[in-house]
């Protein structure tokens, strides 16, 4: 097993057999959130196949994450007790078995899984290799369809604690479609990613409550921010050219576009050409502020935009931003 796409993934799936329970490794997340994205390839042309979940319900006191992105329309999916993946027809008030992760291998079970011709599946290893865009490993879960004739799913690979990393499908006649797994958020946090190159500015809250009940002093209720931009690359090196000491800087505006903080009022700055090598992983810059005005009381309740970018010479290439809310409480 690889890890030179990203650590998370390596870790997840080395830790599958010890993190397992009676049931074995969860070959398919099932948090609010997730989101798998797909990159297809075959004779139909290439495609991208989005897959995520929107929503979460009680049905039958049983809880289940409805799935977005298959075509024709979204599923309701449970994890049974013994890791089968079970769909819900709320409608009819019935289950039918999708995946029987635990059934023994060579040995055929029915599936109800969509564009699965003939209704047969198999598990034919639990040690596949897979080599993709997310890296090679040596223990996906390999699942094949008998029977498909010229229209229907033929394979599918699975990785331990991230779900679905590759699906192999006729498509009609001779054609024929391959969609692997280029990026995967689970559970809130990124595990999965093929080559990307991106720069992007986070906050850790949308919307920051300043505490106004008296007889608190107004100066010492101004909510703190926390700002993040990140270089990341996991593609080829790049070389970046900066005209001095400074990397990077960062403002907030109001709705009207004045600039209320800049980062880098009050700091010197080398006047000194540099150039900087950005390779493989992270380039975090973190920033606080506090979100006071010139009279040091909190920032007037509103709608505002942080920006965030490298001060890279020639025209601003890495650069974003994001708006949130002031909200005061009396």
């Amino acid at each position: 097993m690889s890890g030179r796409r990203i650590s998370t993934i390596s870790l997840l799936v080395a830790g599958a057999v010890a993190l397992a329970g009676a049931a074995g490794p969860d070959y398919f997340p099932l948090h609010l959130g997730d989101v798998w994205v797909y990159q297809g390839s075959g004779t139909r042309g290439d495609s991208i196949l989005v897959l995520e979940i929107t929503k979460t319900a009680v049905f039958n006191w049983r809880w289940y994450a409805l799935l977005h992105g298959l075509p024709g329309q979204d599923y309701w999916l449970h994890i049974a007790e013994d890791g089968s993946l079970l769909a819900y027809d709320p409608d009819r008030n019935e289950e039918k078995l999708w995946y029987a992760f635990q059934a023994p291998e060579g040995e055929p079970y029915q599936t109800f899984l969509p564009e699965v011709c003939c209704g047969r599946a198999v598990i034919q290893s639990r040690r596949a290799a897979y080599k993709g865009p997310i890296g090679e490993f040596d223990s996906a879960l390999e699942i094949r369809y008998p029977g498909v004739f010229q229209v229907g799913i033929e394979r599918e690979l699975f990785l331990p604690y991230v779900g679905m990393v590759q699906r192999t499908q006729a498509t009609g006649g001779p054609s024929y479609a391959t969609y692997d797994l280029i990026y995967a958020r689970l559970g809130g946090v990124t595990v999965v990613s093929a080559r990307e190159f991106s720069f992007s500015l986070t906050l850790d809250n949308s919307i920051y409550t300043a505490n106004l009940m008296p007889p608190i002093d107004p100066s010492r209720a101004v909510p703190l921010m926390t700002a993040r931009l990140t270089l990341r690359n996991t593609a080829e090196p790049i070389q970046l050219t900066f005209p001095s000491g400074q990397t990077y800087d960062f403002v907030i505006k109001n709705e009207r576009g004045e600039v209320l903080y800049r980062w880098s009022d009050g700091k010197a700055f080398t006047m000194a050409l540099r150039q900087e090598t950005i390779g493989w992983g992270e380039r975090n810059y973190v920033i606080q502020v506090r979100l006071a005005g010139a009279d040091k009381n909190p920032l007037p309740q509103g709608r505002y935009i942080a920006e965030g970018w490298l001060t890279t010479m020639g025209t601003r290439a890495y650069a974003a931003s994001v708006g949130f809310e002031v909200r005061h409480v009396y």
